[in-house]
């Protein structure tokens, strides 16, 4: 992840972390949304950083001016995607409505066994997270570095015990990792993990991106290649209100990365996830939540 973006993240406390999550369920969603007004001016004075990297990502997106009005619009859309992980975590959606599509080569190859779900930082990855637990769907098992996302561990074990139990911890180091991956991939679990973002001490593979170059991880596409599942990507947009759209593709039935040609083939399958994701982001602009210098 971006560290920087990742620092201003941690600038919460856990003390404040658990007293939003209690004044949402406890004043429901209507009311906490008109706090989100004061939040959104808040970080619009103090995140110069910030509003720079959603200026200059905005720029590319919406290929026009970009003014304060459109970076105060993404930051409402990610403190309002924030808020309603609470509702969504907690099993209680107060009104949301999600509208799924999920094409018939996605059900097939989900339900034939285990199977990958990359997800990005556009939207919520919450929606895909909740469909997972859903009676109708697949369960689903999340990969997350505990050490980074120890809030976020937290507010899930208060929020819903059972889906912080399906956390596979990214933090685990060869064998342990491919045997807790293997293990829920065998029980015909879809395992969601990141592919938007890269660490500083990450290997990347270099994408065309919004007219400009962007590094992804490698470490989706190693992974997808070494398990030998299908790969799924996952969007979910929100589209204000109290609506979100939850888009299902399939990427590859089986990721193939030859010794001959790896870094090729490796380029080839990131331009496609890319490419995809490039479209959902224009669908919807200010869903684009990498706010730190994402292009190079």
């Amino acid at each position: 992840m971006g560290a920087a973006w990742d620092a201003q993240q941690e600038r919460s406390t856990r003390f404040m972390v658990a007293l939003l999550a209690r004044s949402a369920l406890l004043f429901g969603r209507r009311l906490m949304h008109l706090v989100l007004l004061p939040i959104v001016a808040y970080f619009l004075l103090t995140s110069p950083a910030s509003v720079r990297a959603a200026r200059a990502a905005l720029r590319r997106i919406l290929q026009r001016k970009v003014g304060w009005l459109d970076v105060a619009r993404s930051f409402h859309c990610y403190a309002a995607c924030a808020l309603d992980r609470i509702y969504l975590l907690s099993g209680r959606p107060a009104g949301i409505v999600i509208d799924v599509s999920r094409p018939p080569e996605v059900v097939e190859a989900a339900t034939q066994g285990g199977s990958l779900l990359l997800v990005a930082h556009l939207g919520s990855f919450e929606v895909m997270r909740t469909l997972g637990t859903e009676s109708h769907a697949l369960p689903l098992s999340i990969l997350l570095d505990r050490q980074q996302g120890r809030m976020f561990i937290g507010m899930l074990e208060r929020l819903n015990p059972s889906m912080a139990g399906n956390v596979i911890d990214a933090g685990l180091r060869g064998p342990q990792l491919v045997l807790k991956l293997k293990e829920a991939l065998e029980a015909g679990r879809m395992v969601g993990m990141m592919a938007d973002r890269i660490r500083a001490d990450e290997r990347g593979v270099e994408v065309q991106f919004m007219g400009g170059k962007a590094r992804l991880p490698e470490g989706p596409w190693m992974m997808a290649a070494a398990l030998g599942v299908p790969v799924i990507m996952g969007f979910g947009l929100y589209r204000g209100g109290s609506r979100y759209t939850a888009h299902f593709e399939l990427l590859s039935r089986k990721i193939d990365l030859p010794r001959q040609r790896r870094a090729e083939a490796m380029q080839e399958v990131a331009q496609r996830y890319a490419s995809r994701l490039e479209h959902y982001t224009r669908q919807a602009p200010y869903n684009w939540f990498n706010y730190y210098p994402f292009w190079q």
